[in-house]
């Protein structure tokens, strides 16, 4: 399988490497129109070094410079976003991190997040667990909405979808599609919200939620499934949190 040990060994020296270029780097726009500076190549580069190193035989999806290496046998593949939240990287804020997940026929088995700035290292294994350091995860289990109630989304929300004025509680965008996903596990908001995201920002997320009794759906319904994203960014609106929390707030969105 694999030894979450030696990845969150991996993950801890990537976050330093990642750290060297805190607060003192110039992003550059790549041509989707989003940020890339050398700290995402260089945290890159140290993974894939490493992964060729120690799972040769395994493929790799990472998000800088188009990369894809196919698998050499079966259909293991490694997902990696080296920085994912660069936007809050180049802007000095806390929440962004480290995102690396192992798939197998497209569906993840092993998943990890590192965020230096606040020195959290999540980390899942399908059916063992989702885990911040050695604490297991378990989602926020569904109660009435009210004031404090947390819906963490991404930021350009009130672009796409109206959330109804019956939704009591509040709306925070934090920077990193991986970290919304993580915090969604670990029981700190009722549910999260994401789109135009690709695989690398969801595979490391999709299991931390499911090994912690969570779920991430699209808005008509659907389960998520990595395979959408091969190719392209997801193809809508996802929602994940608790199943009985996805279905509430799903409730509260509308397009018009």
């Amino acid at each position: 399988m694999v030894c979450a040990v030696e990845v969150g060994n991996l993950l801890s020296v990537a976050a330093a490497k990642a750290m060297e270029y805190f607060g003192c780097v110039t992003p550059r726009w790549k041509d989707s129109m989003s940020y890339v500076t050398d700290a995402d190549l260089a945290v890159q580069h140290l993974i894939v070094e490493w992964l060729n190193h120690h799972y040769p035989d395994d493929g790799i999806i990472a998000e800088e410079e188009d990369l894809r290496k196919e698998p050499a046998t079966g259909s293991r593949y490694w997902s990696i976003d080296p920085i994912d939240g660069t936007a809050a990287f180049v802007s000095g804020l806390p929440i962004w991190g480290i995102g690396l997940a192992l798939l197998e026929d497209y569906e993840p088995i092993a998943a990890f997040f590192s965020a230096p700035v606040t020195r959290e290292q999540f980390w899942a294994l399908k059916g063992e667990g989702a885990y911040k350091g050695e604490q297991r995860l378990s989602v926020r289990p569904p109660s009435s909405l009210h004031r404090e109630s947390v819906l963490l989304s991404y930021s350009k929300l009130h672009r796409q979808y109206i959330l109804s004025s019956k939704y009591p509680g509040k709306v925070r965008s934090l920077g990193s599609s991986i970290a919304h996903l993580c915090y969604a596990a670990a029981g700190n908001c009722d549910a999260t919200l994401l789109t135009r995201v690709s695989l690398w920002d969801v595979a490391p997320g999709l299991l931390m939620l499911r090994e912690s009794g969570g779920e991430l759906r699209y808005v008509n319904g659907d389960q998520v499934s990595l395979k959408d994203m091969l190719t392209c960014r997801a193809p809508g609106l996802m929602i994940g949190g608790h199943s009985e929390m996805v279905r509430r707030f799903n409730a509260l969105l509308s397009t018009d």
